[in-house]
């Protein structure tokens, strides 16, 4: 069967198509809006998917859809208004628009239903006639099927960890009435929940008002908070956990939207520095998590966990799971927040058995006609290279900066070397100058690519998270020698959200790793995400070329396409 997945979420909708259990296409519509988290429904991805993968709609058997009252049943019946609450969730400030949205959200029962609640007994049954409306007319006669947000969440986790049985953590802003989610899962047995935590209860909506007290951008900057936490201390912030733990179960005591925000502002920020406060929430979200995580590995007596949902977009908390000793394994979700709810709802549909996902390039792809009329257009000097990645190596060991764009993109919100911009990691003051080129903030840390057979050489604790280190998910501590010999990649307390990199899986990356080894003697890179700070990461050869351009880096390789301006290379 040809099965389209798609989420027509509030925020970072997307596509995936499978072919049976095998994942043929996925993105997201933000890499074509290039409005970071995009919601909506997904036409871009859509159109692109159909174009990509040759597929025609009427080759489609099935379409699986993520979330029964998320996107609101009157969002989804007029999604003009998917731009009206984009631009409300990142207006700053307390303004009437902020107003109604927090009058919608948390004061009226739109967010909030329950499975059994009467509004969504009503709403269930008008769904398929409203999607359809949206759908393309060559997809309105398919099959429709609706899959709830959190089992979408864990049913990719589980299918994508490969675990013949597990436990699933889910946890997000909100999602179908709730925020967070323990199940179990068992081959031949399926998913079966064990508790839920209503929507209200939601540590990402606790911090989605952190970062607007702080005057960051809520549902875009919450991982603004986890960098800057590594520089406080949560001792010196005197203030009670607004979250309540009892046998397994969280529940949230405090103020809940605008009145957090102002909570928040007035009385943690304005007393403390944003470093203490941001450890503090830090060391709230990691104590709640780990003690559900600790009650039901301890109550099933299952010793592998997959975990889903944007809370678990937070390294550090990802990395205290896999260091818990009740855990053998962690495995976190490669596309973890909702932009991974189309694949998940396919998953959750159709039943597929766990499989160890193999990689996550699943998105667009470019030819090198393409690519070179780019670079034509452009009026950049170009090469092509036969050794592409010998080239990338020894310009990467003199010290340059290197821009990579190659085959297919990345799914997910981590670049893992075709969508990535590389640089050596012995010096410091490439740091700064990526910060400044990039428009980051420069309490954010950089990440290192390390080649996965050295991984235990420059982190400790590798194994319990091996496969889920392949798309750079969770953090480590680092070896003394890779404090020593690598300190642009490493954080202020001594971590690092590291990428390994199989030859199995990116031969091409992996020769370029191997290759600069061969030069320098450590095979570590520094790898972040092609694009400007705040902006999608690149999808197409033209937005390389620009990014590439208003950066100012030293070198492009586009494919078997070399741009090295003031590098002595012909």
């Amino acid at each position: 069967m040809i099965i389209l997945g798609v989420n027509e979420d509030l925020f970072d909708s997307g596509v995936a198509l499978c072919d049976g259990p095998r994942v043929v296409y996925a993105a997201n519509e933000e890499r074509f809006t290039r409005r970071k988290n995009e919601g909506g429904f997904p036409r871009h991805s859509l159109a692109a998917l159909f174009e990509q993968t040759g597929i025609a709609p009427q080759d489609i058997d099935q379409i699986c859809i993520a979330g029964h009252m998320t996107p609101p049943f009157v969002v989804r019946l007029f999604p003009r208004l998917h731009d009206w609450i984009f631009e409300a969730k990142r207006s700053k400030g307390d303004t009437r628009v902020s107003r109604m949205l927090d009058f919608a959200t948390f004061l009226t029962p739109i967010s909030r239903t329950s499975e059994k609640s009467p509004l969504r007994r009503i709403v269930r049954p008008l769904l398929a006639p409203a999607t359809r409306r949206t759908l393309p007319p060559p997809l309105r006669r398919v099959p429709l099927r609706f899959v709830e947000h959190h089992l979408a969440h864990a049913a990719g986790a589980w299918w994508a960890s490969g675990y013949e049985e597990a436990l699933l953590l889910t946890a997000d802003g909100m999602g179908d009435g709730l925020s967070m989610t323990v199940s179990r899962a068992q081959a031949g047995g399926g998913i079966e929940r064990l508790w839920a935590a209503a929507a209200m209860d939601s540590f990402g909506l606790f911090f989605e008002a952190l970062a607007s007290a702080m005057g960051f951008m809520a549902c875009r900057d919450e991982g603004k908070l986890t960098g800057l936490a590594a520089g406080g201390d949560p001792a010196r912030v005197n203030e009670p956990s607004p979250f309540a733990l009892e046998e397994g179960r969280l529940r949230y005591v405090g103020p809940h939207g605008v009145r957090a925000v102002r909570w928040l502002r007035d009385t943690l920020c304005a007393r403390h520095s944003r470093e203490d406060v941001a450890a503090w929430a830090q060391a709230v979200l990691e104590e709640g998590i780990i003690a559900v995580a600790k009650w039901w590995l301890r109550e099933t007596r299952l010793r592998r966990l997959a975990v889903a949902g944007g809370v678990f977009a937070n390294v550090k908390l990802n990395q205290r799971l896999h260091a818990l000793d009740d855990c053998d394994m962690l495995f976190v979700y490669p596309n973890m927040g909702d932009g991974g709810l189309a694949l998940g709802a396919v998953c959750a549909e159709q039943h597929f058995p766990p499989t160890p996902l193999r990689d996550v390039f699943l998105g667009d792809t470019f030819d090198d006609p393409a690519m070179e009329r780019a670079l034509q257009q452009s009026g950049l000097p170009y090469l092509r290279c036969e050794n592409i990645e010998s080239r990338i190596a020894a310009l990467l060991a003199e010290g340059r900066i290197v821009a990579r764009f190659r085959d297919r993109m990345e799914w997910g919100p981590r670049a893992l070397g075709n969508r990535s911009i590389l640089a050596p990691t012995t010096d410091r003051t490439l740091v700064e100058r990526l910060n400044v080129s990039l428009a980051r903030s420069d309490f954010m840390p950089f990440a290192p690519a390390i080649l996965d057979e050295d991984a235990d050489e420059y982190v400790v604790g590798a194994q319990a998270a091996r496969h889920a280190a392949e798309f750079m998910t969770v953090c480590f501590d680092c070896t003394s020698r890779m404090r020593r010999e690598h300190p642009a990649v490493v954080h202020l307390d001594g971590t690092a959200r590291a990428q390994f990199v199989r030859e199995e899986t990116n031969p091409a990356f992996h020769r370029i790793l191997r290759e600069f080894k061969r030069a320098t003697g450590s095979g570590v890179l520094l790898n972040t995400s092609f694009n400007i700070h705040e902006e999608p990461i690149v999808r197409t050869p033209e937005e390389a070329v620009a990014a590439f351009q208003k950066a100012r880096l030293d070198c492009l390789a586009m494919g078997d396409f070399l741009v090295a301006p003031d590098t002595g290379l012909p």
